[in-house]
């Protein structure tokens, strides 16, 4: 049975998406609920509503006002002495809170001082970290600053070709900040004792042709060092000028009165 071109017609603007002139609009959709609303090209209005509603704490403490009810004066800081005979009191030119700052300066100088107590120390100990390299390669450069001053043993590391002498002249730098610390003479100190131990070794896996493999194994060392206070350079200088000057021999200082005894090259004796 053939429908009538009415239904047909009614069938198909029903189906189309959207408002039409025979659909009336629900006045929820013809009004926003926001407002009017302007639109640009970045508009935030309306998005409190997205954000959670955090709960105000009220403080138990009672609220300051904010308005002063007198004049603020500055009051001169006087002095702890209390007043003369006269009545008149001493002014002060410290501040309120200066014994204080005193105090905790004081405390922060003396804190390194109370971790390490109150001994007195003759040397500094100090050994670095574990470092990728081989011992062998790592005692050269301990060969190389051992019984010598603490600042030339820098100054070695620092024109070294080696590639581990930098982290040598760390450690050395490190080890001598920390020597001072112990109160002992900067200008004193000498790498005493230089040694290097082994550290653990890290297997890899080294590919080979053919689908064979071998093993790698990688070597870690670490340096240690001694510090001691022993003579300046000037001191070394002066001892060796003095033991040299004991070797000069003159006629005022050698004897010349003993026997002379003939020096025999061959066996004859005429």
């Amino acid at each position: 049975m053939a429908r009538p071109i009415r239904s047909l017609i009614t069938l198909t603007q029903s189906s189309i998406a959207g408002p039409s002139s025979l659909r009336p609009v629900p006045p929820t959709l013809r009004r926003s609920p926001l407002g009017p609303q302007v639109r640009t090209a970045f508009n935030l209005s309306g998005w409190d509503r997205y954000l959670p509603k955090l709960p105000k704490w009220k403080s138990e403490e009672p609220a300051i006002d904010s308005e002063v009810t007198g004049p603020i004066i500055d009051v001169p800081a006087t002095s702890t002495t209390g007043t003369t005979e006269g009545g008149q009191g001493a002014e002060g030119t410290g501040g309120l809170f200066d014994d204080i700052a005193q105090e905790s300066e004081g405390d922060k100088m003396s804190r390194k001082a109370r971790k390490r107590g109150t001994d007195t120390f003759t040397e500094h100990r100090y050994k670095s970290d574990e470092h990728k390299i081989s011992h062998r390669k790592l005692n050269l450069l301990s060969r190389q600053i051992a019984n010598l001053p603490i600042d030339e043993a820098i100054v070695q590391m620092q024109f070294s070709d080696k590639r581990a002498s930098r982290w040598v002249k760390s450690t050395l730098a490190l080890a001598r900040d920390h020597a001072v610390d112990k109160n002992l003479s900067r200008d004193k100190l000498v790498v005493a004792e230089s040694w290097v131990s082994k550290g653990p070794k890290i297997s890899r896996l080294d590919i080979k042709g053919r689908g064979k493999y071998g093993i790698k194994h990688h070597p870690s060392a670490r340096i240690h060092v001694v510090l001691r206070e022993g003579k300046t350079k000037a001191e070394q200088y002066q001892e060796r000028f003095q033991r040299d000057l004991r070797k000069v021999r003159s006629a005022g200082v050698v004897r010349e009165d003993r026997v002379l005894r003939r020096k025999v090259i061959s066996g004859w004796t005429w």
